[in-house]
């Protein structure tokens, strides 16, 4: 019997495989943030800047010393300022502007003939402080002592919100 030649292997038109890139290594999972219990306690923080006991004692002594503008250019965080009036006005204004224009208007009607404060009380996002005026209401000529509460929210080392509480008649 014949042997049959054996024919030549075609060659294949395709290219030869090349080695399967290798894939990035996977990162390490990320583990999931534990749950905070609902009832715990959430730190509380002014941020960076003179804390709010620093603010305070210096507003303080500013006041008594009847530098009240030098306050508001001092202390006040011109772009988030906001000034809330209590009991019996029950409004705010917001931004240097509208509170620059309150206090010139306030100042306007009454003329300030004594004035301390005393304080501060410190809390952790600010401060309260008492205030008594001896005021007299130029329009009308009435003259009375005033006290109030001022508490002073503090973001950074600035005043971002001040709000005046009244005792009741």
């Amino acid at each position: 019997m014949a042997k049959k030649a054996k024919k030549p292997a075609a060659k294949s038109s395709k290219k030869a495989a090349k080695p399967a890139a290798k894939k990035p290594a996977k990162s390490p999972a990320k583990k999931a943030a534990p749950r905070r219990d609902p009832l715990a306690p959430v730190p509380v923080t002014t941020g960076s800047g003179m804390t709010a006991a620093e603010v305070g004692k210096s507003l303080v002594e500013m006041f008594n010393a009847g530098q009240m503008r030098e306050i508001e250019d001092k202390w006040w965080n011109p772009s988030k300022i906001t000034s809330v009036e209590g009991v019996g006005v029950g409004l705010s204004w917001v931004g240097k502007k509208a509170v620059d224009a309150k206090n010139a208007g306030w100042m306007a009607e009454h003329a300030i003939h004594g004035a301390s404060a005393e304080g501060p009380f410190v809390g952790s996002s600010g401060f309260a402080v008492k205030f008594k005026m001896d005021v007299e209401t130029r329009s009308t000529g009435h003259r009375s002592v005033m006290e109030e509460v001022g508490v002073y929210t503090i973001e950074n080392g600035k005043i971002v919100r001040e709000e005046f509480m009244y005792m009741m008649p």
